[in-house]
């Protein structure tokens, strides 16, 4: 394992699963390592409120 952030062209999506707390998928690193990663459920982003500068 390294230290540095993983190249995202190097990683592979695993597995992805739809969670009451959004999207969790698992990712392999071309180096070996695994990632996690969520999201937030697309209900939750439409809620957030968009702030425009003016």
């Amino acid at each position: 394992m390294h230290d540095s952030a993983h190249d995202p062209a190097t990683l592979t999506v695993v597995s992805s699963h739809p969670t009451s707390e959004g999207v969790v998928s698992y990712l392999r690193c071309a180096c070996g390592a695994w990632e996690v990663r969520t999201s937030a459920p697309r209900d939750l982003v439409a809620r957030i409120p968009t702030v425009l500068a003016t």
